[in-house]
């Protein structure tokens, strides 16, 4: 191969480089040990195949699993990017024969999609379960926060692609999801569904049983946290049902004024005016802004009606000022789906309802994969650290695969000093323990 030049103005060695193969394999992608670790501890790849071994074919339902998953993590988004992981060194680390090819995946994913799914997600709340027993124990209270988000298309090929709410390219092909993380930063599942579909389309029944699924594990206290699109008079009611705590954002229709009180200007901050209702048996909480005028212009007092927030609670004796920071700490959900977008979970389809809704499956397990190994075995530096820059830290750390008297050594570079803390977060990873699967 041609040479990269020499460098005589450069101080330190001006030697040119000669370019070369080696048939030694190198890897970068030494951090998915943790993943791979962690995954056979929880021993989710042996639940994996037994829920699913009925499927037959080539392939075990548990390597598809875990080679879409190191995908997803290692920076791959699409089926054709899965040859990746047979020439950087995954499938050694792994210890795969060998890779699925994308045209046998694809089929895999019309074929099995639906009943997948299901399976997957139970793995996913098991993984959650397993992250808690490592973190300390199941909360006592925990935030549930549902969300939504849009995934355009470009072909007519994908499933479910329809033409609904798209802010970003309006009239344009999409598909709609729906999430729900708690704030501990653990992913309860994904609930597949076509462009067209509204917001808070099928909330109630999955609601009713990831709240059902949090007492089984013993959490005392949820609070559900909605924005304005889930606001419905049915969810209230489902809530209430429920008997858990929301705080809900009202959309400002002028219908809905006339049910809140008189305003009166905030004890604690000067600048904000609150007024308290009732309305479908929880309390209307209002905070709106008062603004001044511009410098330069008639003084006819504060000028009010800027930015303003109704949130529905059912919490007794709440304020709200309260209830808005409330609201607002729950905005973390929109930090999550952005990770899962890092995680490049959405960007390929195919033309199988079943499929997309295995694809997505896959995608939010793969990120509480990534979740336990940073919460649990990483340094607590690194538990809010995003996608983008565990991939970059450590996921991506560099090494070689090594075979000698039928061993395989994973050998990492001397002196990195990510090389400690990869080796500390598989001391850590150790304590992991499966868990059973309560029924919800």
């Amino acid at each position: 191969m041609k040479a990269i030049p020499r460098r005589p103005y450069v101080q330190g060695d001006a030697a040119a480089i000669q370019l070369g193969t080696t048939g030694e394999q190198l890897t970068d992608a030494a951090g998915l040990a943790a993943i791979r670790a962690a995954w056979d501890r929880l021993g989710l790849g042996a639940y994996l195949d037994g829920a699913l071994g009925h499927l037959g074919g080539r392939y075990r339902p548990s390597l598809y699993v875990e080679q879409w998953m190191a995908l997803l993590l290692f920076g791959g988004y699409c089926m054709d990017h899965l040859a990746l992981l047979g020439s950087r060194g995954v499938q050694g680390l792994y210890g795969w024969r060998e890779v699925v090819d994308a045209k046998t995946f694809g089929r895999f994913l019309r074929r099995w999609g639906e009943r997948a799914a299901a399976v997957v997600d139970e793995l996913l709340l098991k993984a959650v379960r397993a992250r808690w027993d490592a973190a300390g124990g199941v909360p006592g209270i925990v935030i549930l926060m549902f969300d939504s988000t849009v995934v355009q298309r470009y072909g007519l090929k994908q499933a479910g692609a329809e033409k609904g709410y798209n802010p970003q390219k309006r009239g344009r092909p999409s598909h709609h999801p729906l999430l729900a993380f708690l704030d501990t930063g653990d992913c309860l599942g994904v609930r597949w569904r076509p462009g067209n579909a509204n917001t808070a389309a099928g909330f109630e029944e999955w609601v009713e049983e990831l709240v059902s699924w949090l007492r089984a594990q013993g959490v005392e206290r949820i609070l559900v946290r909605l924005d304005k699109g889930f606001f419905k008079v049915s969810h209230i009611e489902k809530l209430l049902e429920l008997e858990v705590d929301f705080v809900m954002k009202m959309q400002e229709s002028n219908t809905l004024q006339r049910y809140k009180g008189p305003f009166s200007c905030s004890l604690e901050d000067r600048r904000l005016e609150v007024a308290k209702g009732e309305r479908w048996g929880a309390q209307m909480l209002c905070v709106r802004e008062r603004e001044r005028p511009p410098e330069g212009e008639l003084d006819l007092g504060p000028v009010v009606l800027k930015h303003q927030v109704t949130i529905l609670s059912n919490i007794a004796g709440l304020e709200p000022l309260d209830a808005w920071r409330m609201y607002n700490q729950g905005a973390q959900v929109e930090h999550r789906i952005e990770e899962m977008g890092q995680l490049g979970v959405g960007r390929t389809a195919v033309n199988d309802i079943g499929g997309n809704h295995l694809l997505w499956s896959l995608g939010a397990l793969a990120y509480q994969m990534l979740h336990v190994v940073r919460t649990t075995a990483l340094e607590k530096q690194h538990a809010r650290e995003q996608v983008k820059t565990l991939r970059a830290l450590v996921i991506r750390t560099p090494g070689k695969l090594v075979r000698h008297a039928r061993r395989l050594t994973l050998k990492l570079v001397d002196g990195d000093p990510l090389v400690r803390l990869l080796q500390r977060a598989l001391e850590r990873l150790r304590w992991l323990r499966p868990v059973p699967l309560p029924g919800t």
